[in-house]
C-alpha cells in the first residue's frame, strides 16, 4: 500500500507526516487538491551506473597516463636542450677569458712595438 505524505496542516496531520486512516475517496480528493503527495522511496543506484562511473573513470586514467607519457618526453627534451645550452655557455665563457687575455696581452706590449 502507497505511502501519503501531508504537504500541507491536514486536520490532525502536520506538513511532512504520514497520512493513515483516511478512506480512498478522501485520500484521492486530497491528491487532487496537491494536499498531500504520495511517498516515493529514493532511488537506490544501479550496478549499471556503477559500472559505467568504472568504465569512465578507466578511460580517464589511461587518457592521464598518455599526458603524463607525453610530458615526460618533453621534459627529458627540455632537459637535454638545456644541457646543450648549458655547455654552449662554458665553451663561450672560455672563449671569452681567451680574448680578454690575448687583449690584456697586446695592452702590455709597448705602443712602439704595434707601429
Amino acid at each position: 500500500m502507497p505511502k501519503y505524505i501531508a504537504k500541507q496542516s491536514i486536520g490532525h496531520f502536520m506538513p511532512g507526516d504520514e497520512i493513515k486512516g483516511l478512506n480512498d475517496d478522501r485520500i484521492q480528493a486530497l491528491l487532487a487538491s496537491g494536499a498531500i503527495v504520495e511517498h516515493k522511496p529514493p532511488e537506490q543506484h544501479k550496478t549499471d551506473d556503477v559500472s559505467a562511473g568504472l568504465v569512465e573513470l578507466e578511460a580517464e586514467v589511461a587518457e592521464l597516463k598518455a599526458n603524463e607519457k607525453i610530458l615526460t618526453a618533453e621534459k627529458d627534451s627540455a632537459e637535454a636542450e638545456a644541457a646543450e645550452l648549458k655547455a654552449k655557455v662554458v665553451a663561450l665563457e672560455k672563449a671569452l677569458a681567451a680574448s680578454e687575455k690575448k687583449a690584456a696581452a697586446e695592452a702590455k706590449k709597448p705602443a712602439a712595438e704595434t707601429k
